[in-house]
């Protein structure tokens, strides 16, 4: 998992190659203006768009994928975002859902809790368990943000 923010001036240094050179991309959009939705951005990288209130942890599933990574960021609005760095017990999954690329489960072992503000971003590689959309401090917001999915095999 990486954290950074379109912000820094930095953002770009320790990324590898093809997420920094989307998320430069991404940093000359007008992010407010783009429309809900699927937007391919090469042949084999597409973003979401998407604008969604906030709900309580415990009523979502947390997320993993096997051959994309996500590349989230946060548009409008505040996120936390349930994560974890330890391998996951895929035993604790559902059935890995190919065409979708995609495993839920409830809850999250050994997680931390990442707090998303406007233009921050988080790279979530393949196994890497993740539940975002989560209230901060109790409180719902009604938050606009994107999805980058990146073939592992492009890193």
């Amino acid at each position: 998992m990486i954290i950074s923010a379109l912000n820094n001036p930095n953002f770009k240094v320790g990324l590898p190659k093809v997420i920094a050179d989307i998320c430069a991309h991404l940093n000359t959009l007008d992010l407010e203006a783009l429309e809900n939705g699927r937007h391919d951005l090469s042949e084999q990288v597409y973003m979401n768009v998407m604008e969604f209130d906030t709900v309580e942890a415990d009523s979502k599933q947390a997320e993993l994928h096997h051959k994309y990574l996500d590349i989230q960021l946060l548009i409008r609005g505040e996120e936390n975002v349930e994560v974890s760095a330890t391998y996951p017990n895929l035993s604790l999954y559902d059935e890995y859902r190919d065409a979708d690329d995609y495993q839920l489960t409830p809850q999250i072992e050994d997680k931390s809790t990442v707090t998303l503000l406007p233009k921050m971003f988080a790279v979530f590689f393949p196994y890497e368990p993740h539940k975002p959309g989560c209230t901060v401090n109790g409180k719902s917001s009604f938050v606009k943000k994107l999805v980058v999915k990146v073939p592992v095999e492009l890193i």
